[in-house]
Order: C-alpha cells, then structure tokens, then sequence
C-alpha cells in the first residue's frame, strides 16, 4: 500500500510575521543594546566640567552650600556639562561695591568695612535693594531674569531683657530702634523705608533694639551664641528679604548651562525642604524691583 505524504500545514501570515519579528530582534538586539548603552553615557558622562564661584549672604550660604555639595555630587550632566559650586559666604556690601567699581558706578556705602572681592558668576544677597542700588541691571551687564531663591521677613533682633516692652505685632511707632547706616545695612535701610511709607519717626537709639532679619538672628544661634535675641515682627510689616539670584547678562556656553541647571536646582525641593532649618522660607512670587527714588529718600532722610 502506497502511503501518502501530507504537505507541511502552511504557516499564517500573522505566525510568519511574528516569527520574523523574533529572528530579527536576536539580529539587533545586541546593536541596539550597544547604541543605547552609547546613548546613556553620552548623557552620563562629564565632557566638561564648569566651576561656577557663588558670593551669599551669610545667613543663606550655609544651606547653599550644603545643597551644592549634594547637588554637584549626584546632578546628571547637562548636555555633557558637569557643574562644581564653591560658595562663599561674604557680606553683600563689600559684592555690591566690586560690582559698582567694575562698572565705574558711584555707590554710596558709608564707612563699612569693605572686604576685596572677585567678581563671582552668581551673587545671592539678601535683599533686591542692593541690585537695585546698581541700577537694576547695572548698565545691561546682568542678567534680566532676577528669580528670588528664599524669603525671610524682617524685623528685630530682641534681646530677652527687652522681650516685656518689645513683642510680636508691637506698633513701630512705640519702639527704641538702633540703627546701623542703612548705606550698608538693608535691614535698617527697609525699616526706614516701611516708616517713611507710614510716616513714623523712628526713636533711633543706641540701646533699642537691632534691625535684623529672622535668618539673621537664627544665623547668629547656629553659629553657637544661644543667648542671641529673638526675631520679633513690628506693625506694620517691614518688607521681606528676597534672596535674589544674580548672573551676568553675557555668560554663554558651559558657563551659561551651569549658571541656569544651578539656578534650577534651587526650585527643587532637594533645596526648598532644607530651608527651614535656617529660618528661611521659600521664595515668593517674583517681587518688583524696589523703587530707586524711594531707596534715596529714606537715605537722604538718614544723611539729615
């Protein structure tokens, strides 16, 4: 008996497409992996490393610090850029006096004690009155986009003996204030604008109370004086320290990428949840710049 042979069942076209599929993924599949292990270490990997120089306030440059080191260790690169931050804790007066010497601008500050300074690629100072001081761009050598990167308010620095007469909400009008020369001291120069907006005359005496920021005085706690004075807000409120981000109008390339992915990371709650223990706030919304006829007003008022 003659057997007969049965034809192979043929596959369907949805089985040979899938056998396809597979054959060719074991054919690509190690250069895919090869071009995608490329890509990620193209993203990883650090072509150039920019060193960018921050000039803080003091009572802000520790957290500033502290994010930097922790940022610049764990921040992918950005476009191949890698960015290292030092941060330097120096009073805004002796920066803001740099700043006008470069760009030949007369800057009234008094007798304070000014400390050599190099230009940095970033200034944070306490307060928007001192760019505004320079002109608000300073001649177009800065950066238009000023974004605040913390809030404190200000008020005074109490001592306890003077926490009876001097308390939270106490009417401004009633307090013995010691006044340093607001040409240097943002915190006397906003309270002087605050009474000159309310038109109250300041008892200006050298035992009343300080002048001060609630970072301020936290500062002052942090760095061991546990007898410091306490914060305590007057009526009406004093403006709110700003914490402005300053960069140069003229940066570009690496310098620039470092400048903006750096200013990005302090909207990042890695910087924001680290905030409070300084006594600092997160930034507000963007505040004007302050009024140049208002400022020299109140400092006309303190030369008289």
């Amino acid at each position: 008996m003659t057997r007969r042979h049965r034809k192979p069942a043929r596959l369907s076209s949805r089985a040979r497409r899938t056998l396809l599929g597979v054959a060719m993924l074991a054919v690509l599949a190690p250069v895919t992996g090869v071009a995608l292990a490329s890509a990620i270490g193209d993203v990883n990997q650090c072509r150039e490393t920019v060193a960018l120089e921050v000039a803080a306030a003091p009572e802000i440059a520790p957290v500033l610090r502290e994010h930097a080191a922790d940022w610049s260790s764990a921040a992918r690169p950005s476009q191949g850029t890698c960015v290292s931050v030092t941060v330097t804790a120096i009073d805004s007066v002796s920066v803001a006096m740099a700043y006008a010497n470069a760009a030949g601008l007369d800057l009234d500050v008094g007798d304070a004690q000014i400390q050599p300074v190099e230009l940095p690629d970033v200034w944070i100072p306490e307060s928007l009155l001192w760019p505004a001081r320079l002109g608000g761009d300073l001649g177009g050598r800065l950066s238009d986009r000023i974004d605040p990167v913390a809030a404190s308010p200000v008020g005074f620095g109490v001592d306890d003996a003077q926490l009876d007469a001097v308390f939270e909400g106490t009417p401004l009008d009633t307090v013995a204030v010691s006044l340093s020369d607001p040409r240097y001291d943002t915190a006397s120069l906003a309270l002087l604008m605050v009474a000159q907006e309310y038109g109250i005359s300041l008892r200006n005496d050298a035992d009343g109370v300080t002048p001060m920021s609630a970072a301020e005085v936290t500062a002052q706690r942090l760095a061991g004086n546990e007898s410091g004075p306490t914060f305590v807000s007057p009526q009406p409120n004093v403006a709110t320290f700003e914490y402005p981000y300053i960069a140069w109008s003229d940066d570009t390339g690496a310098t620039k990428r470092g400048v903006e992915v750096f200013r990005s990371s302090l909207l990042t709650n890695a910087f924001t949840d680290r905030l409070t223990q300084y006594n600092l706030q997160v930034a507000g919304p963007y505040p004007a710049m302050p009024d140049v006829e208002v400022i020299e007003r109140a400092l006309a008022d303190w030369r008289s």
